[in-house]
This record gives C-alpha cells, sequence and structure tokens, in this order.
C-alpha cells in the first residue's frame, strides 16, 4: 500500500470543528506517512443554487494545511452529494477518515453528528471522530501530544485490530498506551457462589496475553495494562477523560453478526470527550 493510493481522507464543510479535524487529519498523514485528501461535499437541492463560494473550502483547507505542514503532499476534491455517503465512498481508498464530530448544521445537544455516526458504522477502514474539534481550528492551539492512548480490549477481533493501531499510535507519538478490559458477574450463577477473585484473575490473563504479540512488536511502548470490575462504558468513559485517543473496535465481543457498529462503541462515540477512533477493518 502506498501514501497516495491509501492517503488519509479528511471531510470539510467550512465549519471550525471541521478545521480543527483538519489539523488531526493533517498531523495523522505526517506520523503515518501517508498523503491527506481534502473532501467537500456539495449538497445542492435547485439547479440555479449558487455554490461558487463553497468550491473554494476544500482548496482553502489545503492551503492552511501546506502552511502548517509544509512537507505533506495535499490533494483535493469537491462532490456532489450527501456528505457521508461521500466520505463512504472515498474510504474505500484511504487508510483513514477523520471529521469533527458535528459539522455546520448539527444540534448542539449531539456530541456525534450524523455523518461522524454513519462512517463509524459504514467506512471501509478506520474512522477518527474528534470531539470538540474547534478547540484545535487554528495553529495556535497545539494539539495534545504527551497523553496515553487508551485502547478497550475484549477479546474481539476488532478490538485485537483496534490494539494494533492504538500501538501504532503511541509508537509514532512517543507516549504510553493503557490498555483497558472490564469484566462483571454472570447474568446467571445457578445458585454458585460468586468468585470476584477468580475472575478478575481471569481477565488479567486474558489481557496479558492479547497484549503479548503487540508488545513483541512495539517494543518501546510503555504499556499499562487495567483490568476493572464495573460496567464498560462508565469505566471507558473515566478513562478518556484524561486521553489522548480512545481507540475501540466497531464490533465488541458478543455483538449481533449484522450489526455495524456496537452499542458500546456508539455509546463511547456518543460521550467521551477525546478524540475517538473506531476500528473498522478495511473491507476484503
Amino acid at each position: 500500500m502506498t501514501a497516495v493510493r491509501h492517503p488519509v481522507i479528511v471531510g470539510v464543510d467550512g465549519s471550525p470543528a471541521a478545521f480543527g479535524a483538519v489539523r488531526w487529519a493533517a498531523d495523522e498523514a505526517m506520523r503515518l506517512g501517508r498523503s491527506l485528501r481534502v473532501v467537500h461535499a456539495l449538497e445542492v437541492y435547485g439547479p440555479y443554487e449558487d455554490v461558487s463560494d463553497e468550491r473554494d473550502l476544500a482548496l482553502d483547507a489545503a492551503a492552511e494545511i501546506r502552511r502548517w505542514q509544509p512537507g505533506l503532499e495535499v490533494a483535493t476534491g469537491t462532490w456532489h452529494g450527501e456528505p457521508a455517503r461521500v466520505l463512504v465512498e472515498q474510504s474505500h481508498t484511504a487508510s483513514l477518515v477523520v471529521v469533527g464530530s458535528r459539522g455546520s448544521g448539527g444540534f448542539h445537544s449531539l456530541l456525534v453528528g450524523s455523518v461522524g455516526l454513519h462512517l463509524a458504522a459504514h467506512a471501509h477502514c478506520p474512522v477518527l471522530v474528534v470531539h470538540h474539534a474547534e478547540r484545535w481550528a487554528g495553529p495556535e492551539s497545539p494539539l495534545p501530544s504527551r497523553e496515553p492512548i487508551v485502547v478497550a480490549v475484549d477479546g474481539s477481533h476488532d478490538a485485537d485490530y483496534g490494539l494494533g493501531l492504538g500501538f501504532a499510535e503511541a509508537a509514532a507519538r512517543g507516549v504510553a498506551l493503557h490498555a483497558l478490559r472490564t469484566w462483571h458477574e454472570p447474568g446467571h450463577r445457578w445458585g454458585r457462589s460468586p468468585d470476584p477473585a477468580g475472575r478478575a484473575a481471569a481477565a488479567g490473563r486474558e489481557l496479558a496475553a492479547e497484549l503479548g504479540p503487540w508488545r513483541v512488536k512495539y517494543p518501546d511502548v510503555p504499556v499499562v495494562p487495567r483490568v476493572a470490575h464495573c460496567p464498560s462504558v462508565p469505566v471507558m468513559l473515566e478513562a478518556a477523560r484524561d486521553a489522548l485517543m480512545f481507540v475501540i473496535g466497531a464490533r465488541g465481543r458478543g455483538g449481533f453478526e449484522g450489526m455495524l457498529l456496537g452499542s458500546v462503541a456508539h455509546q463511547v462515540l456518543h460521550h467521551a470527550d477525546c478524540p475517538v477512533l473506531v476500528a473498522r477493518r478495511a473491507a476484503g
């Protein structure tokens, strides 16, 4: 895979959140050794609507990126169509798609807009949703650089893929990786006494086994394993408060086969304060 064929893609719509997402995308592209493609989708509702100003959005964003990252290869594209569908189609040849959590038209009560949710469920590559991206709309606001990468681990294939993405991010940034696994009491114990110490120890062993191959591949990444006994989502949201990025598989263990985005990932995507990287595998 080459940088040209599998670029980082970022969606823009002229909102401050979109320009914050552009800065994250440019930073990701530089770290990953990829090119960057700025995508703008035009929703034209009538034949006489003047959209000439909107056509400059991608070009303006690219000009800013070249000032921020002079060595980064940047391309632009403007398409007619619904933004979520355009970005999903573009994701076929992308290594990563980046969007702000809410664009220009989103309700302020929603942390994640329809575009971010649609991408998290349907994209053909990993998706980075940058919450409150307007915080980084200008170069005077430095991107976070010292906080850990937090990865949710539950033994699923998507979670293992997420571990790989998380280790790669931590290695590229020179930060620690926190691996988070939760456990809970079974719904029916059929009269048997609970064994919380035993279940906690088993969860710790499972987590160590899942981390093992990635620790070998990335020996310089400091790893902090964490096993917690409580509902998954509150623990994850607490861990995300002090994270540079939270990585979660699109579907966890126990999800229905037809689900494109699991319920835990959906809740984390809605409520985490930091950027959320949804580990979606490339199609095929």
